[in-house]
């Protein structure tokens, strides 16, 4: 049985994926034997590992590490520019700024769970470019309150379109609408790359997302 197994695989080529690509030694014989598609296979592969990479990712730890100016907007349209001074499980603390970015009211304590999304203060003429409104949205829009009910849409499909680098169009529960193409994926938050620069988007304030068909995120 063994010298018929060794007759139909081939190994050395087993061998080459193994150390090539990481695999397993199971997973590099089906796909020597074709019984798996070495794209879907290593598909899979950069979606978990961009995933174990990216998962805590978000606006606010960089932005209190590096002290600069964000804009953020909230649920209930309420858009402004702070200086993030401490994160919390729950809610984060915010310093006001004014147009001259010094400290104009006292540090807002405000739930995450009000962030629709937040950018350098420096890249909004360029966000503002690839963002649109829907007509008939004048009414702010109450937040999902709990993080199981936000927008259902898998990191096996958000992961196909990174992988495809191909445009999407964002749209929020309040109908703001951006263009560009995903960059990032966390667990609450994702990266979108409009213009060459960043826009972080919450997940819970997400309404719906338009993209190039990609069905790699069905292989597994």
């Amino acid at each position: 049985m063994e010298e018929q197994l060794d007759s139909v695989i081939d190994w050395h080529r087993v061998l080459r994926l193994m150390s090539r690509h990481s695999m397993s030694r199971s997973v590099a014989v089906q796909v020597t034997q074709g019984k798996l598609c070495i794209d879907k296979v290593l598909h899979r592969s950069r979606r978990l590992e961009h995933l174990d990479s990216h998962r805590s990712h978000g606006i606010f730890e960089p932005a209190l590490r590096d002290g600069r100016p964000r804009v953020f907007a909230l649920h209930g349209r309420e858009i402004f520019v702070a200086r993030v001074k401490a994160v919390g499980t729950f809610e984060v603390k915010l310093l006001p700024l004014g147009p001259d970015r010094k400290p104009c009211g006292e540090i807002r304590t405000i739930p995450k769970i009000q962030f629709k999304f937040g950018c350098h203060l420096d890249h909004v003429p360029r966000i503002q470019k690839g963002m649109s409104f829907t007509e008939g949205t004048a009414e702010s829009v109450v937040p999902i309150r709990k993080p199981q009910d936000r927008y259902k849409l898998s990191d096996k499909k958000l992961f196909g379109w990174i992988d495809a680098a191909c445009g999407i169009c964002v749209k929020t529960l309040e109908g703001e609408m951006v263009t560009g193409t995903l960059s990032w994926i966390g667990r609450w938050e994702i990266g979108l790359d409009v213009f060459g620069v960043e826009l972080v988007i919450f997940r819970h304030a997400l309404e719906n997302i338009q993209g190039v068909p990609w069905d790699s995120y069905k292989a597994d």
